[in-house]
């Protein structure tokens, strides 16, 4: 059993996607693990304090509910400002990342061309 999503955003298990947020929010600088909700009880940050398009990937929950279209547009072009930089890097050791990031990516831009929302189940 993992988390699905609408519009092929995402297909895998849960724990994939933890790490997927991960390294997403590496690429613009930010631990996770500082924040409240990923796993660290010590942590003290807001997710709410992260200013960044990809921020309600973030703090979404991962396994339930919706993203809007306003959000999927929104993480659209966060998730295009990561691969700008990420494939002017060349890093070839993070392939997965780099096809996960087009997949949901290109899921969210099918969502807001049909105007509908992506629900995680």
């Amino acid at each position: 059993m993992g988390l699905d999503t609408t519009h092929n955003c995402w297909h895998g298990p849960y724990s994939s996607f933890g790490n997927f947020r991960k390294f997403l929010a590496n690429q613009i600088g930010i631990d996770l693990n500082d924040y409240i909700g990923y796993g660290n009880l010590d942590a003290t940050k807001e997710l709410n304090t992260i200013d960044h398009k990809l921020m309600p990937l973030f703090d979404h929950s991962d396994c339930d509910s919706i993203l809007t279209v306003e959000e999927a547009k929104q993480i659209a072009e966060g998730l295009d400002e990561v691969l700008e930089k990420f494939l002017e890097s060349e890093d070839l050791d993070n392939q997965y990342y780099r096809d996960k990031m087009i997949q949901f990516r290109d899921g969210c831009l099918l969502a807001v061309a049909n105007n509908e929302e992506i629900e995680f189940c």
